[in-house]
């Protein structure tokens, strides 16, 4: 009997276990502010709606400071280390990639989105109409 196809098979297999444990230990998930206060790890995805008036931004320790609200209504303080993203003031939503320290949630990366750039100009104009 031929041991290549049985070799052939072992190297598939310990293959895809590696590429199954490497999608694991980096993947992302999507949490709530309740959850977050209780999972571990330093990569989760907080998302919400920025509250404008509470943006504060420390220019000389590159830290940017804003209260969050989740879907659930749940409210957090984001501070995120950084320069932070060039079209931050446009933002009304954001996804904070971070974790809880100290009762904050402390971000080292934001994706913003703008709504005026989803928007189709239908949807400006009755805007701008009410």
């Amino acid at each position: 009997m031929k041991s290549g196809p049985i070799i052939t098979a072992i190297v598939a297999i310990l293959a895809l276990a590696a590429v199954v444990t490497a999608f694991m230990s980096n993947a992302s998930p999507y949490v709530t502010i309740a959850q977050a206060k209780t999972a571990t790890g330093n990569r989760l995805h907080l998302a919400g709606d920025i509250l404008k008036p509470t943006i504060h931004n420390d220019l000389y320790k590159h830290v940017l400071s804003f209260d969050l609200k989740d879907a659930d209504g749940a409210v957090v303080t984001v501070e995120h280390v950084g320069e932070p993203p060039a079209n931050m003031g446009e933002a009304t939503k954001v996804v904070a990639i971070g974790q809880m320290k100290n009762g904050k949630f402390v971000s080292d990366q934001l994706l913003v989105k703008c709504p005026s750039k989803y928007e189709t100009k239908a949807d400006v104009s009755a805007t701008a109409k009410t």
